[in-house]
């Protein structure tokens, strides 16, 4: 599963399949394409440097949705922040492409918001089994253990969207918080990954 396919499991209200827009700053989407930015890195398909990010190989993926990424970045070495708002804008709903991926999948239920036409659909939970995996990575991610990219990515992307708190008990809250931190003090030394992850964190907190 994708990062980024973790990160929609924890975005959204089980029950509801709701994203609580109101506890972060960013929009679902944002989120989303930051996500799948890690995914790209995570299959070295992304190369940074500096604080800027290009596609480091013309290579197809196997998923759908990283072709697609790779496809809107292709030819293009920008900021963090740049990447992500262009991503968000060639790929319109790239939050629902995801969700629509869970779907077919049977991992999310697929249901109107409301009777009128046109009305927004939502994700509630099928499978609580994959949500569980997701929050034991986050959890994994809060222990003294070697940074990952996939497991600090899913924590720093769960924080700023919001939703830390609702996924973690006080004392895994307060570890997490200070392994973030340590994002804080990640140098030009450190590995490629440590360093797009304190660069991610930075942009998105801005």
């Amino acid at each position: 599963m994708l990062i980024a396919e973790q990160l929609m499991l924890l975005c959204i209200d089980p029950a509801s399949g709701g994203f609580e827009a109101s506890r972060s700053h960013l929009d679902i989407d944002s989120l989303a394409a930051a996500a799948l930015l890690l995914d790209l890195a995570e299959h070295r398909r992304l190369r940074f440097n500096a604080g800027f990010v290009a596609i480091e190989t013309d290579l197809p993926v196997s998923h759908m949705q990283l072709t697609a990424v790779s496809q809107a970045l292709a030819g293009h070495t920008l900021g963090l922040e740049a990447a992500i708002d262009l991503i968000v804008s060639r790929m319109p709903g790239v939050a629902n492409q995801l969700f629509e991926s869970l779907f077919r999948r049977d991992i999310l239920h697929r249901v109107r918001a409301g009777w009128w036409p046109g009305a927004a659909r939502r994700y509630p939970m099928r499978s609580l089994q994959a949500r569980n995996e997701a929050i034991a990575r986050v959890e994994a991610a809060t222990r003294p253990v070697p940074m990952t990219l996939r497991g600090t990515g899913l924590l720093l992307l769960v924080e700023v969207g919001g939703r830390l708190a609702s996924i973690l008990d006080g004392t895994a809250h307060e570890a997490a918080t200070s392994r973030l931190n340590d994002l804080t003090f990640v140098h030009e030394g450190d590995s490629v990954d440590a360093r797009l992850l304190a660069s991610l964190r930075d942009s998105l907190l801005d």
